[in-house]
């Protein structure tokens, strides 16, 4: 693991951190083209993703102090800025009820947006996973000897030593970036998916089953029915996303 790329002086410059803005850059662009595709202007395209990024990476962290309150309480602050510890779910819905409220006051068609989101978020997703690859911030899986197993004992939550787990940060880059091509066929394909909301509920649906899958190699506390609460959300936004997926047909149906 390489958690610090280089110091320069006293500034120490953060593998993790660097994923990030390197997320955020390559996030801004590709959704600057699903703007253009979309009819909306591709200028505001950088600015919704570092205020999505930003309140993002905010609601990841509280989320996971939230869900890991008494271990924490003592010391908030440093709780707040620590370099570990981010929940995903706390990320995305922070940060999409910041894009939502940024195109309502913009006055941006939310459908739109919305649809436009799929393969900057899934983009997004797979580089910053990255980071937390590299810097072994404990989000990796439970103890495993097969030969896709790796130790994390560099990182910043260190495995144990001769300990060998699921570098689970690598699964969901790479489930994501298949996402992301999955998306972009669609994306070009103006026949697939056309009603409002249809794209970004095969983003969801996608996602969400990424998330059950790959949190099944977590050491998760159940939570109920032998589900961990991520995927129990998970398992919510598959709902919500195949829902969105096949509205326009119920819609059809219903009338």
């Amino acid at each position: 693991m390489i958690p610090t790329l280089i110091e320069i002086g006293p500034l120490p410059i953060r593998s993790f951190g660097l994923m990030v803005a390197l997320a955020l850059i390559a996030g801004g662009m590709r959704l600057a083209k699903s703007f253009r595709l979309c009819g909306i202007d591709p200028r505001l395209a950088e600015r919704y993703v570092t205020a999505a990024g930003i309140s993002g990476l905010a609601g990841a962290r509280l989320w996971f102090i939230g869900e890991h309150w008494g271990e924490f309480r003592g010391d908030l602050v440093a709780a707040l800025f620590a370099s570990a510890g981010f929940t995903f779910y706390g990320g995305f819905i922070i940060g999409s009820g910041v894009v939502i409220f940024m195109a309502w006051r913009d006055r941006v068609d939310i459908g739109k947006l919305c649809d436009a989101l799929g393969p900057c978020l899934a983009l997004g997703y797979a580089v910053g996973r990255l980071g937390c690859q590299l810097s072994g911030d404990g989000d990796y899986g439970i103890t495993n000897d097969g030969f896709w197993s790796m130790s994390y004992s560099t990182g910043v939550v260190p495995t144990l030593p001769g300990q060998y787990v699921y570098p689970t940060p690598l699964f969901e880059s790479s489930v994501s970036l298949l996402v992301l091509w999955l998306l972009t066929r669609v994306e070009g394909r103006p026949t697939i998916l056309t009603g409002a909301f249809q794209r970004f509920g095969l983003y969801l649906a996608l996602i969400s089953l990424e998330r059950v899958w790959v949190e099944s190699l977590r050491p998760n506390p159940e939570l109920v029915a032998g589900l961990s609460e991520a995927q129990f959300i998970g398992l919510l936004f598959l709902a919500l996303g195949s829902l969105l997926m096949v509205r326009p047909a119920l819609q059809r149906a219903i009338t």
